[in-house]
């Protein structure tokens, strides 16, 4: 059984995850970006700080600062960017630039933390990068490029950055803790949005309010805290191999609650990046045996 819950930890941050980009889409319809990210992380915040308070967590003063770049790379960072770009994307597009990160995080682990790394990866960016660019010309019809796929391009490369500051705090404090501090942490700059974000939910529909609270405890809490769990148990760059799934996933999502499908740009491009991915890291993972 301890063997199992790993991987199943793991499953579910991929479901839950992949049902958050539908939704954010849906939601950006109605808020701005940083609206959107108080109104996910709100609740995670407040749940965490009760834990830390309540049970007395405390941490080392010199890992204060890890845990602070931390939130801001893997909370505050991301849910600006990902919610700006993903104002302009569908939700499939998004996902696939988003999770090309797998290849963002072992190239982190080699210059930043001195991993050994094939040139082949060096490939699989360029590839990742021409997929991008085919997926930003998705709401053209002609051939103009969307930024947006540059916002989401910035998160992919944060939240890869963030995989790798959370794993030594991981094995450190256990990954119930190292969430909650990093949730809390990167949701204090949002507090600056907060009279917004409470005067449109008030004001808003109970549907909106539904998909508010799904995205803030199915698509943001659990997934967060098992996601922690998995990037300590199986390393950053292993766990971030199963996140090519995450834009499937949305894309079933998309279709079966908004009956949205992904017109080819989406598609084909997603499928450069998906299918760069996972080759690549199928030869890392066959010359490391």
């Amino acid at each position: 059984m301890k063997t199992k819950l790993p991987h199943f930890l793991l499953f579910c941050t991929v479901l839950f995850w992949g049902v958050s980009f539908p939704l954010m889409t849906y939601l950006l319809d109605m808020m701005t970006p940083m609206q959107l990210a108080l109104g996910r992380f709100f609740l995670p915040a407040i749940l965490s700080m009760i834990y830390i308070i309540f049970f007395r967590v405390k941490i080392q003063r010199i890992d204060c600062f890890r845990f602070f770049i931390a939130g801001i790379t893997g909370i505050f960072g991301f849910a600006f960017f990902i919610n700006t770009g993903q104002q302009t994307m569908s939700a499939g597009a998004g996902s696939f630039i988003v999770n090309c990160n797998p290849l963002f995080t072992s190239l982190i682990g080699f210059f930043i933390l001195k991993q050994k790394i094939k040139r082949y990866f060096w490939i699989g960016i360029i590839v990742c990068i021409l997929g991008i660019i085919i997926i930003s010309l998705e709401k053209h019809e002609k051939v103009n490029f969307n930024f947006g796929s540059i916002y989401l391009f910035a998160a992919a490369v944060l939240v890869s950055c963030y995989f790798h500051l959370i794993k030594p705090l991981t094995n450190k404090y256990g990954p119930l803790t190292t969430f909650c501090y990093t949730i809390l942490l990167g949701t204090l700059p949002m507090l600056f949005w907060s009279i917004d974000t409470y005067e449109l939910i008030i004001n808003s529909s109970t549907e909106t309010r539904i998909a508010i609270i799904w995205l803030s405890i199915i698509s943001t809490l659990i997934p967060y805290y098992t996601w922690t769990y998995s990037v300590g148990y199986f390393g950053a760059n292993k766990a971030s191999f199963f996140l090519f799934l995450i834009p499937i996933i949305s894309i079933i999502i998309d279709k079966l609650i908004f009956e949205i499908i992904p017109n080819s740009f989406t598609i084909f491009g997603g499928l450069i990046i998906l299918v760069s991915v996972l080759i690549i890291m199928i030869l890392n993972q066959t010359k490391v045996k």
